[in-house]
C-alpha cells in the first residue's frame, strides 16, 4: 500500500522525492511507515495509507506520533489555498501553512467544534495558529487563531472571544483575572454593543472583527512628549499602534466630539503619556463600554488650557430582579482628559488622554467594579 500511494502522487517527482528508508513496522506492531527526504507515508490497516509532510510532523512528534492523542492519519494534505493546508487524523487535525514564519498547529475535540460550527477557516477567527494548550490554572484549554482564540473550561464550554471583547479580557487579566473564563457566545445588545458573558461579569464590545495591534514596545517614547518622535508619524501625530481608535469618534452630552486612541504606556517601566494603555496599566480601567457610557453622559466643567476636564462622582449600586436599585455605599470621583488640539505637525488630535480618580493629588485605580457592574450611576 505504501508503494501504490508513492507511485500514484509521481514517485521521486512528488514532494517526498527519494526515500530514506526501507518499509519499517511502527512501535504497536501493526501499522508501517516508510521515510523519505520531505516526508514520510504511514499505513494502518483501519486508515490506509496517507502521506505526512515534514510541517505536519512538528506537530504529531510533539503529541507522541500515531501513540499520540492525534493517533494515525485519515487523510493526506488537503491543499485549502493560500500554501494553507489541512490533514485529518483519528484524534483531531493538523493546519499548516509553507509561509515565513510557517504555521504548524494541532487543534481537536471541543474546540475544534466549536470553530467549525462557527465556519472554521472563514469565521472570525481565521486559520489556527498554535496547538491546543492548557490553561495555566490547569482547567482549560485554548487555541490561538489569526484573529482571536478560543477557551474551553469543562464547566462552561467552548467560546471565542474576538475583537474589542477580546482586548478588554486581555487587559481585565485573561482567565484569572477579573471576569475569568467566558460563558457564553457574544450576543447583541442595545446601541449597536455585543455582549459576552464571562464567570464574574460581561464584556461589552462593538468591534468583533476587528483587529487590534499587539503591543509595540517601539511604539513609544521615553518622555512625556506630546508626539512620538518616529519616522512614520500617524495621523494624531504617533504610529499605526498609538493611534487606532479604541472608539471612534462619538458626542458627549453637551454634542462636543470625543474619541479614544490605543495610546501607549509601558507599565514595565511605568511610562507613557496618554491613550487606552494608559487608562488600562495606570489606572486599572479597562472597560470601553463604561467610558464611552460615563463620557456621553456627562459635559465638561472646565478647560485647563486646551484641554477639557469632565469630573464626576461615580455610586455604585445594586439592583434585584425588579430593576429596584439601592445605593451600596461606595463611590469615588472620576476625572477625564480630553485633549481638543493637534500636536507637532499631526493631522488630528490625540482624544482621551487619561481617565483616573483623583486622591489627594495621587492618580490612583478605579475599583474593580466600575468596569463589570452595569449598575453603576455614570453621571
Amino acid at each position: 500500500m505504501i508503494r501504490e500511494l508513492y507511485d500514484s502522487i509521481g514517485g521521486p517527482q512528488s514532494f517526498l522525492t527519494f526515500p530514506k528508508s526501507n518499509e519499517l513496522t511502527n512501535p504497536d506492531g501493526v501499522g508501517k511507515r516508510t521515510e523519505f527526504i520531505n516526508g514520510f507515508i504511514y499505513w494502518h490497516p483501519n486508515t490506509g495509507a496517507h502521506t505526512v509532510s515534514i510541517p505536519a510532523t512538528v506537530v504529531w512528534a510533539k503529541y507522541g506520533w500515531e501513540s499520540g492523542h492525534f493517533g494515525y492519519p485519515l487523510t493526506s494534505d488537503v491543499s485549502l489555498g493560500d500554501q494553507w493546508f489541512r490533514q485529518s487524523y483519528q484524534g483531531g487535525y493538523i493546519y499548516t501553512r509553507n509561509s515565513v514564519p510557517a504555521v504548524q498547529a494541532g487543534i481537536q475535540g471541543a474546540i475544534y467544534d466549536k470553530w467549525a460550527a462557527m465556519g472554521a477557516q472563514n469565521s472570525v477567527l481565521g486559520f489556527p495558529i498554535g496547538n491546543e494548550e492548557t490553561t495555566p490554572d490547569g482547567a482549560g484549554k485554548y487555541n490561538l487563531f489569526e484573529r482571536g482564540i478560543m477557551i474551553w473550561h469543562p464547566l462552561y464550554g467552548a467560546y471565542a472571544i474576538t475583537g474589542d471583547i477580546l482586548l478588554q479580557w486581555v487587559y481585565s487579566g485573561g482567565y484569572t483575572g477579573q471576569v475569568g473564563y467566558p460563558t457564553s457566545d457574544p450576543v447583541e445588545d442595545t446601541d449597536g454593543w455585543k455582549k459576552q458573558d464571562f464567570v464574574d461579569g460581561p464584556i461589552y464590545g462593538k468591534h468583533l472583527e476587528t483587529i487590534f495591534p499587539s503591543w509595540n514596545p517601539a511604539a513609544g517614547a521615553e518622555d512625556e512628549s506630546p508626539t512620538l518622535q518616529n519616522d512614520a508619524r500617524g495621523i494624531a501625530g504617533g504610529n499605526s499602534y498609538t493611534d487606532h481608535e479604541i472608539i471612534p469618534r462619538f458626542e458627549d452630552a453637551c454634542g462636543e466630539d470625543l474619541i479614544l486612541r490605543r495610546g501607549w504606556y509601558d507599565p514595565a517601566v511605568k511610562k507613557g503619556p496618554w491613550g487606552y494603555d494608559k487608562i488600562v496599566h495606570k489606572h486599572g480601567l479597562w472597560s470601553i463600554r463604561t467610558i464611552e457610557t460615563y463620557l456621553s453622559k456627562a459635559c465638561k466643567d472646565r478647560t485647563e488650557g486646551t484641554d477639557r476636564v469632565y469630573e464626576d462622582e461615580i455610586d455604585n449600586r445594586i439592583c434585584d430582579l425588579l430593576q429596584i436599585c439601592r445605593p451600596t455605599g461606595e463611590t469615588f470621583t472620576l476625572r477625564s482628559v480630553y485633549e481638543t488640539e493637534a500636536f507637532g505637525g499631526a493631522r488630528e488630535n490625540r482624544g482621551i488622554n487619561t481617565m483616573y480618580p483623583p486622591s489627594g493629588g495621587t492618580a490612583d485605580k478605579v475599583p474593580e467594579w466600575f468596569n463589570v457592574n452595569d449598575n453603576k450611576d455614570e453621571r
